[in-house]
């Protein structure tokens, strides 16, 4: 990956941060998971799902069954999904045992952005009836986040993602399920470095923000769609 002056990219960080803020008081789309495996696209901190419309109805007409949990814990607009990643773990994986005996699936496939790969990756140990196939993560903070300890006494989330943190491990720990891992090189809040595990396939986005996979323009979603669907597609 080459240098970056992130200096120059503070001003696309801000605008991404405000389609972010926005996007959590979008409504959200109503989208109908069905067998045999749908995708579960999960949002990081200060998220809701309805950041996920844009890319999911993408998805959709890739024709990829899709669904997107409820907010964790902290449950409006952009203060959504601050909770420590294992509540909200355990939140998305009782949520998902239950749609799976519901709709009639027992396989999914999950799309995690930012924090949202961590718990995806952390719902898949404490699944009893649904069992996770695939996890693509988008800008996951696997090699911990720098600012994480100052921030943790404000965002609980935030002690779960410092470079030592027993949650972040246990996270690691599932990597064997991790099909992939998109990268964002312009991403002014955790440097691209970080954002993938050692010896996982990884995808460089050039000139993409932190929020750029779920509410960039529509050509960055495009592209992120594309490599989500060749990932699940791939010995489907």
């Amino acid at each position: 990956m080459r240098p970056v002056n992130y200096l120059k990219t503070l001003p696309s960080f801000y605008v991404s941060s405000m389609k972010q803020t926005l996007a959590t008081i979008e409504r959200r789309h109503p989208f109908e998971p069905s067998p045999p495996r749908p995708t579960v696209l999960v949002p990081g901190a200060f998220c809701t799902g309805s950041v996920m419309n844009r890319l999911g109805r993408d998805l959709e007409r890739r024709g990829i069954s899709v669904c997107v949990p409820p907010a964790f814990p902290y449950y409006f607009s952009a203060l959504a999904n601050l909770c420590r990643l294992q509540r909200s773990a355990e939140a998305l994986a009782g949520w998902l045992d239950d749609l799976g005996a519901s709709r009639g699936f027992e396989e999914v496939n999950m799309v995690g952005h930012s924090n949202g790969a961590l718990i995806a990756l952390l719902a898949a140990g404490r699944l009893s009836r649904v069992r996770v196939r695939r996890v693509v993560s988008m800008a996951a903070p696997f090699g911990g986040f720098p600012a994480a300890r100052p921030l943790g006494l404000l965002i609980p989330c935030c002690r779960d993602i410092a470079a030592d943190s027993d949650t972040l491990q246990k996270a690691i720990a599932a990597q064997d399920l991790v099909g992939l891992c998109l990268v964002a090189d312009h991403d002014s809040l955790l440097p691209p470095v970080l954002q993938f595990l050692p010896g996982s396939d990884r995808v460089v986005m050039q000139g993409f923000q932190h929020m750029d996979f779920i509410v960039g323009k529509p050509e960055q979603i495009r592209k992120t769609a594309e490599h989500i669907f060749r990932c699940l597609n791939n010995g489907a």
